[in-house]
């Protein structure tokens, strides 16, 4: 069975909240910290452009407006969240409070969506055009990803351990 919208939303609201978890780990790294939050960066930046592009086809449903409205006003407060919290000092009382507020506001987010917004989606997009959704997510993720730029060097071997454990 292909993937769904909602699992790929899922998906990425997991991953987000992972790399999240990860910069409050007190014994983390700064490297890894760096890591950890250049993942929030790229992924929340690729997820909110995705999921506007994709969901912007349907926003002239009258059924769906306020819906994607608020979807799209909860990805600017978390790209505003995430830009305080790329300006404050890591592993400080302030990054960890910042972080913990980014983290809350992605999981209010995912389960705004899941609650409200996808089951709306399935009452009131046609069902062949539903079917797409997945496909034309993930496409357009992976354009997003594929058009921004990691702000801290990579050494790949490390990274790969570091997505390993």
């Amino acid at each position: 069975m292909p993937t769904d919208f909602l699992t790929l939303l899922q998906r990425d609201h997991t991953d987000l909240q992972d790399e999240l978890t990860q910069l409050l780990d007190p014994e983390a790294s700064s490297s890894e910290l760096r890591m950890a939050l250049d993942g929030v960066r790229l992924g929340l930046t690729a997820h909110a452009e995705a999921e506007d592009i994709v969901l912007g086809r349907f926003e002239l449903l009258p059924q769906l407006q306020i819906l994607i409205a608020q979807a799209r006003a909860s990805h600017r407060v978390q790209e505003a969240a995430l830009s305080v919290l790329v300006s404050s000092r890591p592993q400080t009382d302030s990054w960890r409070e910042r972080a913990h507020q980014l983290r809350e506001l992605v999981e209010c987010h995912a389960r705004q969506e899941e609650k409200y917004l996808l089951p709306a989606l399935r009452e009131h997009v046609p069902c062949d055009h539903f079917g797409r959704l997945a496909g034309a997510f993930a496409t357009e993720r992976l354009r997003q990803l594929a058009m921004l730029q990691p702000s801290t060097q990579i050494y790949i071997p490390t990274f790969a351990e570091a997505r390993a454990s």
